[in-house]
């Protein structure tokens, strides 16, 4: 089961803003930091490869980290600080929570179907 991330709870109809990131293989790899408003969706597309951006040439679709804010000012604060941190401190950020570097899309999909927690994957149109 994942960690308790903050993550919103029932029907919480805010929106929610997504800051993630992807990855091809362990810590030598290259690192892809995206942010969206829909993680389902954008998951979807980075499998499937129809996004043709930096993630697609690099085929890095492993969820290694995200973040979910619903806080509009608070979430473009924290993706401008992440964004411009060296290599090494995202890395010790990924660490600090997923030190296996495992994906975290299944098991994000698996406790989201298997508790009460609204995640909203499959986002309003």
């Amino acid at each position: 089961m994942l960690k308790d991330i903050g993550l919103p709870k029932g029907n919480d109809t805010q929106e929610k803003y997504w800051l993630y990131m992807l990855s091809n293989s362990k810590p030598n790899g290259p690192l892809y930091l995206g942010e969206t408003l829909c993680l389902y969706s954008r998951m979807k597309e980075h499998h499937a490869g129809t996004r043709r951006d930096f993630a697609h040439y690099h085929r890095m679709e492993r969820l290694i980290y995200f973040e979910v804010w619903n806080d509009y000012e608070k979430y473009l604060a924290r993706m401008r600080r992440v964004r411009n941190w060296p290599r090494d401190m995202r890395l010790l950020l990924i660490e600090s929570l997923n030190p296996g570097w495992i994906d975290l899309w299944p098991q994000l999909v698996e406790d989201q179907s298997n508790s009460n927690i609204q995640l909203e994957l499959k986002c309003q149109q």
